[in-house]
């Protein structure tokens, strides 16, 4: 449901900003991109993962905030990467490192695999954000360090930071 207000609408931003937009067969009733080269983006969303099962020849995904997907489905879209293609077929995951527990860093972070590459990036790396967004992340230091770490700094959450806040523990 939020596609549309966000990976569609980056994708079309570009290709604006390309000057290849009146280039391209653009549906943005169904959320597709036909590019001049013949290569397509199809925009969909996990609120079903039976949806996504017959699509055919997806040689490269993208999940934006994969924090928000369960191992179940990305196992799903690990299985959509089939079928014979000249290209190197890949999934990109794109998140924040919410919680240490999370599935993601046991999958990737935990245990080194052949067929992972890992990129670590924070806002410093960037260009893009504006100045009062630098600062409001950077002032995270000092209002909520758990969010800093994770926001700023790209560090994996540690939930003991984000349950029992609200508590002061004392002797008795």
């Amino acid at each position: 449901r939020t596609i549309r207000d966000s990976v569609f609408a980056e994708i079309v931003e570009c290709l604006q900003d390309w000057k290849i937009y009146s280039l391209c067969k653009i549906n943005k009733t169904d959320m597709t991109i036909e590019l001049p080269n013949g290569s397509s983006f199809l925009f969909k969303g996990l609120d079903d993962p039976e949806k996504i099962k017959s699509i055919q020849g997806i040689t490269d995904i993208w999940v934006e905030e994969a924090s928000e997907l369960t191992i179940e489905d990305f196992r799903q879209l690990d299985l959509r990467l089939r079928g014979q293609s000249k290209y190197q077929k890949q999934i990109i995951l794109t998140y924040n490192p919410i919680s240490a527990t999370h599935w993601l860093k046991g999958e990737f972070h935990d245990r080194q695999r052949d067929d992972t590459t890992i990129l670590k990036t924070t806002y410093k790396d960037n260009r893009f954000l504006d100045d009062a967004y630098i600062r409001s992340l950077e002032a995270l230091k000092e209002k909520d360090y758990t969010y800093y770490m994770i926001y700023a700094l790209g560090e994996w959450g540690v939930l003991g930071n984000l349950i029992y806040t609200n508590y002061i523990i004392e002797d008795i």
